[in-house]
């Protein structure tokens, strides 16, 4: 059984995630059996009494508590204690550059994340059963959404998200390899391209219709189709039902070693970093680890 942590679920990615949870069946394994929602505010419109028409519903057995948390630097004792024994996070908050201030989106960006995965390293060694008794060893799974476009090598014109966030994910790699983090703590960055809400419109309208202006609307569907219909390519291509299954699966498999070097996952991330190429594979069942 896992204890899941899930962050940002009022946005497109960690919508996405909360909706595959939510279509799973008591059958599917392994079982999630919690979920942990950390969240600004209380209210998520897909677990609400009236949820959007079209939100899945089948799964009855995963015990989904949304945990109220405003101070995403610092995590105190009592909320540490909720997530006593949990496995894994899927890191989704995050915000775009043209909504608040450089400063702001480092923060949000890269602070944030880092604080969580520092906060999160021992949980799973702190469950009241002997790390021993849980299948993997101790390692706590720490699945942080980037975005294709983030690199390890700036520029001095690439743009702020990708300096940024190829900062976050260079920080988590190190962060995992420093004593007391290295034998605690288990990172990848996934780099989805385009997110497409399009095939999922109880998550798609509501996100837009929330925090996108009439404008924004039209403009993201209009833009959003000649990358659906593969003008650009596969790998520049996103479909939420798709990247929310995907990182599930990631997040409760086995596996905890590094992905194959090969297409979408490049040798300098060491196997950590998983570019949208390799996400559509693995959304077909291929190319998952080494």
């Amino acid at each position: 059984m896992v204890h899941l942590i899930l962050t940002g679920a009022t946005g497109l990615v960690g919508s996405s995630v909360l909706s595959h949870i939510l279509s799973l069946p008591s059958s599917s394994t392994p079982v999630i059996h919690k979920l942990s929602i950390i969240s600004r505010s209380s209210s998520i419109p897909w677990l609400s009494a009236t949820p959007p028409p079209g939100t899945p519903n089948v799964n009855k057995h995963t015990k989904i508590e949304v945990i109220e948390h405003k101070d995403f630097d610092s995590y105190p004792p009592e909320l540490l204690e909720k997530l006593k024994g949990a496995d894994a996070c899927i890191w989704a908050l995050g915000v775009s550059q043209n909504d608040v201030s450089k400063e702001q989106y480092v923060k949000i960006t890269r602070d944030y994340t880092l604080a969580a995965a520092k906060a999160f390293s021992s949980l799973r060694e702190s469950a009241s059963a002997s790390p021993e008794s849980k299948p993997h060893g101790k390692e706590f799974k720490f699945i942080y959404v980037s975005g294709e476009g983030a690199t390890l090598h700036p520029r001095p014109w690439t743009p702020l998200y990708g300096r940024t966030k190829g900062e976050t994910e260079h920080s988590l790699l190190k962060l995992s390899k420093t004593p007391p983090y290295s034998n605690l703590l288990s990172v990848y960055s996934i780099r989805p391209a385009a997110v497409d809400g399009s095939y999922q419109p109880w998550l798609w309208d509501q996100i837009l219709r929330e925090k996108r202006t009439a404008f924004q609307r039209f403009y993201l569907k209009t833009l959003m189709a000649p990358i659906r219909w593969g003008f650009f390519g596969e790998a520049m291509h996103s479909p939420t039902d798709e990247l929310g299954r995907v990182l599930v699966e990631m997040a409760v498999g086995e596996q905890r070693g590094p992905f194959e070097v090969g297409d979408g996952v490049d040798k300098e991330g060491e196997g950590r970093m998983v570019g949208n190429k390799r996400l559509r594979m693995l959304g077909r069942g291929q190319g998952w680890w080494k």
